[in-house]
């Protein structure tokens, strides 16, 4: 933790603007190309893994990068978020290497670290007393979003058939089943991009409310949703097997043990946590932190959902919540900055060469979809005009479930699973960087209306 917010103090005196629009930009920009030259350099002729501690290294790169890219993207009117995972796509496997595949299986431990604190942080925005007026609409509006962008995308995905490769050559039954989890896994969106955006600009009221309580009750829907489609397409993608129930059985395991492990876990944690103004030390946060990776992976259970459920039980049952979330806070910017540069680091840009134009096409009737089916479903739970026509902007984004459902694929059916994984990569590089800003815009678009209405 020092390391890092040593890091990021670092970048931030390294590139504080210097007056006028070129030098606050040219500053952080030659020290983003110092950065890069040094560690280029420093592995010349020397594979950077966990031995002699290379990975220190690229930790401290990965931070300091990813914080004066971050800095720079502010400059130019994008999500700091936007600048942390150009890094780690510039950085990793598809283009410069500085974080070859194994460095990156190797800072996974962290990584799963930085998502539990992010989980964290979402359970923690959702306050019961904010999410009641809204109940209706993000349950009616969840419901509509992840039907119509299944069976849209799925349609597509049949209809593009032709265009991709490994599709069009296997028997039909297996495109329909391939078809149906693509079609499920297109409906998610990504509650970390989410709740950080959000934290970047400091937003507040309805619209971003909505927009994370519908985020978050949909990774939930459509994790369910995916684990029941993939079991019961087994005897397409597989005619040798048969239907299991053991998949159900894996299912509840997973989401509902999540949920209950969490909000058990969560109880304890606010316990001692305590009342009023009794002090904690931040550390203890972070030890809870990995308490929840340690136990959600030995329990096999969701870790998003374990935290988000862990965050939820504290804020609501805890008074001092606030202050656990506060703390979170104050170091959001390092956790974000790491989390999303190995986040861009895990994508692979070759898939965009192979399946341009049917990822292009899939999309794009993804965001039309899921533009149109949030306000038809927010309009049938009678929000507001602000939410109505602003909502669908913060459910474009996709990220680690995402990633996470489609390596599910390659691993339940190999024959096709890595055909599956780069188209599905191919699709997720456009929403995983015009997710944030899309968002980035709403939140700033609310906030501009409503400074306007409390001036008149």
């Amino acid at each position: 933790a020092r390391m890092g917010r040593s890091c990021y103090l670092a970048a931030m005196s390294a590139s504080t603007p210097s007056g006028g629009s070129v030098g606050t930009i040219l500053r952080p920009a030659v020290t983003l190309g110092l950065l890069f030259g040094v560690t280029w350099l420093s592995f010349q002729g020397v594979a950077p893994t966990l031995e002699d501690g290379r990975l220190a290294i690229l930790v401290g790169f990965v931070l300091l990068s990813a914080s004066v890219a971050g800095h720079l993207a502010a400059e130019v009117g994008l999500p700091r978020i936007t600048g942390f995972i150009l890094v780690g796509i510039l950085a990793g496997p598809s283009l410069l290497g500085l974080l070859p595949t194994g460095a990156v299986d190797d800072l996974r431990l962290i990584d799963r670290f930085a998502l539990a604190l992010i989980a964290l942080l979402a359970g923690g925005e959702l306050r019961m007393e904010d999410l009641r007026p809204q109940f209706r609409t993000i349950l009616v509006t969840t419901l509509v979003v992840t039907g119509i962008v299944w069976v849209g995308v799925a349609g597509t995905v049949l209809a593009v058939r032709p265009l991709v490769p490994f599709l069009a050559e296997v028997p039909f039954s297996v495109s329909v089943g391939v078809a149906l989890l693509l079609g499920v896994w297109a409906a998610n969106s990504s509650p970390d991009l989410t709740v950080a955006v959000i934290e970047e600009k400091h937003a507040k009221g309805p619209l971003a409310e909505v927009i994370l309580g519908i985020t978050i009750v949909k990774d939930v829907v459509v994790i369910v949703l995916f684990t029941v489609t993939l079991a019961l397409v087994t005897p397409l993608l597989n005619p040798e097997e048969s239907f299991s129930a053991h998949a159900l059985v894996d299912l509840a395991r997973e989401v509902g043990g999540a949920l209950v492990v969490g909000a058990g876990l969560g109880w304890i944690f606010s316990i001692y946590l305590g009342a009023g103004d009794t002090p904690r030390s931040p550390l203890a946060t972070f030890l809870f932190a990995y308490v929840l990776v340690v136990v959600a992976t030995e329990l096999h259970v969701e870790l998003l959902l374990t935290g988000v459920a862990a965050g939820f039980v504290i804020e609501n049952l805890s008074e001092a919540g606030d202050r656990m979330i506060e703390g979170i806070r104050s170091v959001a910017v390092v956790i974000f900055a790491f989390f999303f540069a190995i986040a861009g680091a895990s994508l692979d840009l070759a898939a965009v060469l192979r399946f341009g134009v049917a990822a292009v096409i899939i999309f794009l009737v993804r965001a039309v979809l899921t533009r149109w089916s949030t306000m038809y479903g927010a309009r049938l739970a009678g929000a507001s005009e602000e939410i109505r026509t602003g909502a669908w902007k913060g459910l474009i984004s996709q990220g680690g479930v995402s990633l996470g459902l489609v390596l599910l694929i390659r691993d339940s059916f190999p024959d096709v699973g890595a055909g599956v994984v780069a188209l599905a990569m191919a699709v997720i590089i456009g929403n995983i960087l015009g997710g944030p800003v899309l968002l980035g815009r709403a939140l700033e678009g609310a906030a501009a209306d409503e400074e306007a209405a409390s001036a008149h």
